[in-house]
């Protein structure tokens, strides 16, 4: 008896030990401020949308945070469907209006709005002593390829009379989110409007957008969805009525269930079978067919498939309508080519080969969809600025980190380097009206 009673004190030890280790594991979660809220992040599109298939949601407000909470952020969706200040269409006199298009990059969702660096280039544009009023208008939007742009130009842009169109082109997807083929191989479905070459004639597919007007893939789409991939019911699992409390009342079970994710995939994938943890990428890379390589990484393979030849030929002519209605609204046409964290950090294009190994006995060049997008600019006589070398110079000099590492997108110090190298862009090559030489983080364009 004695013994026992032993026993049940040593083990009563041990529990009391684990439970204080927990609670001062919570309670320097909480004081760091390490987790995520525990309510669901802000949304801020509506889709299906008829004119681009998604865009922002007029008015919508909220917080917007990953489960790695690398970013929280109040987001505000303007009277017009601009992640921006409210603006009238018609401008003053004494201003000089600069509209950026592009995707979730000029977006800049991860960061509060007065730290983007369309933001960031209207402060330095307005520092100069000058009669001019400079504003720069963020017109992004996430997942935007340039043929959204194109169209919400068309309709919307042209309205606000800019002096300046500013396209924020990512390389990363922006050739791909273009081409109905990638984009559907990518997603597993016609999620928006779509324009094709007839010729050398632009032609636009599924225009009023409605899905139940599109074709349905053929094929399965290419990463299974994390609803399906467990292969039983989530009410299967005996301990998954407990995930909503821990969520709610625990930031350690916040903070602890992304690292898991990424650190011991064997282990996240045991608890969602509890019911511990909802069914994430851990289960998604276990589901992946062999030989699997994301189709977002084609841009970079060498030589380019036919697909993506015709991706690029396809975007020449977007460039090019873009230009010309730019220019027939009496403005000038831009264009600041954003960085891919794979192309700004090696080490972690050498972590993605190893996560797919079909991809290492493939050649790759990351800074060929850089230079196609150089003929395409050259050959339309587009001033353009290309952030990579500046954001590589940047990082091999301070070792700052541009792009979060989780989520991929730029930090606060990425869009200030980018604000201020198109600052001087601008400066330098005289397409806004600021007299002088400019200070500039960057060489200009020749």
């Amino acid at each position: 008896m004695r013994v026992l009673r032993a026993a049940l004190r040593g083990l009563g030890l041990v529990l009391a030990g684990i439970l204080a280790a927990v609670l001062l594991l919570e309670i320097t979660v909480r004081v760091l401020n390490l987790a995520p809220p525990a309510a669901s992040p802000g949304w801020f599109w509506k889709a299906p949308d008829e004119q681009y298939g998604w865009q922002h949601l007029a008015g919508a407000t909220g917080r917007w945070f990953n489960p790695y909470n690398e970013y929280n952020v109040e987001i505000t969706i303007n009277s017009k469907g601009l992640r921006d200040v409210e603006t009238d269409y018609g401008k003053a006199a004494d201003e000089f209006r600069i509209l950026v298009l592009g995707d979730s990059y000029v977006e800049g969702m991860r960061v509060p709005l007065e730290q983007t660096f369309s933001k960031v280039l209207e402060q330095r544009l307005n520092s100069v002593d000058s009669p001019i009023v400079f504003r720069v208008i963020n017109a992004g939007v996430s997942a935007w390829g340039s043929d959204q742009a194109l169209l919400w130009y068309r309709n919307e842009g042209v309205k606000y009379e800019p002096d300046l169109v500013i396209l924020g082109f990512f390389p990363g997807n922006d050739f791909l989110n273009n081409s109905e083929a990638l984009e559907v191989e990518n997603f597993g479905g016609v999620r928006k409007p779509f324009f094709h070459l007839d010729g050398e004639q632009l032609t636009l597919r599924y225009y009023p957008f409605n899905p139940a007007d599109v074709p349905k893939p053929v094929t399965p789409v290419t990463v299974p969805s994390t609803a399906v991939i467990t292969g039983e019911s989530p009410s299967a699992a005996p301990l998954q009525t407990w995930r909503p409390w821990l969520n709610r009342f625990s930031a350690l079970y916040r903070y602890a269930t992304p690292m898991l994710r990424d650190a011991v995939p064997p282990v996240a994938r045991w608890l969602v079978r509890w019911g511990l943890m909802e069914p994430g990428q851990e289960e998604i890379d276990a589901a992946l067919p062999a030989g699997y390589i994301p189709a977002s990484y084609g841009v970079y393979r060498r030589p380019p498939t036919e697909q993506w030849q015709d991706a690029f030929t396809l975007t020449n002519t977007l460039l090019r309508a873009l230009d010309k209605d730019v220019t027939a609204s009496g403005a000038r046409l831009a264009v600041a080519i954003l960085t891919a964290q794979e192309q700004v950090y090696p080490e972690l294009w050498d972590s993605l080969l190893l996560h797919y190994p079909a991809m290492q006995d493939k050649d790759w060049d990351l800074e060929q969809p850089n230079r196609v997008l150089y003929g395409i600019l050259d050959g339309s006589n587009i001033p353009y600025i290309d952030l990579l070398p500046v954001f590589r110079e940047h990082v091999a000099a301070s070792r700052t980190l541009l792009h979060l590492r989780h989520d991929g997108h730029w930090t606060p110090a990425a869009e200030r380097l980018a604000g201020a190298a198109i600052y001087g862009f601008l400066v330098q090559n005289r397409l806004v009206p600021v007299a002088g030489a400019a200070e500039t983080d960057a060489t200009p364009t020749p």
